[in-house]
């Protein structure tokens, strides 16, 4: 079953932690570095975009209601949101030669936190 609300909030924290790798790229990101900015192309991109998706995911698994089986489904509608957010980003700024492996890699750092955060978020808040 679709949560169009936890898709949204994936959709909306990318979009965020992606505008901030943009405003802030050459002084937090990559000083120096002449790669464009993109949640993958630095370490601490991808600490950031991932920490954010990762506190998300706590957020919606404290709000999933039942085991954790809805645990994992809300984190899996925030991932999809997220995962939209970054086909869209990568297709506004020019996705390159390299399409397909920073989709699949991108869509493991995604899922991976956000359904990491909501099973954690639901094991710690008494599932």
């Amino acid at each position: 079953m679709i949560r169009w609300k936890n898709a949204a909030l994936g959709a909306a924290v990318f979009g965020a932690a992606h505008l901030v790798l943009t405003a802030r790229w050459r002084e937090w990101f990559q000083p120096g570095g002449d790669f464009p900015p993109w949640f993958l192309n630095s370490g601490r991109a991808v600490a950031l975009t991932g920490g954010s998706l990762f506190i998300a995911g706590a957020l919606v698994g404290l709000a999933a209601r039942g085991g954790v089986r809805e645990a994992i489904v809300a984190g899996g509608n925030l991932a999809g949101g997220a995962m939209v957010a970054m086909c869209v980003v990568l297709a506004l700024t020019g996705p390159g030669t390299l399409v397909p492996i920073a989709l699949t890699i991108g869509a493991g750092v995604i899922v991976f936190n956000c359904v990491a955060g909501a099973v954690m978020a639901w094991a710690v808040g008494g599932g």
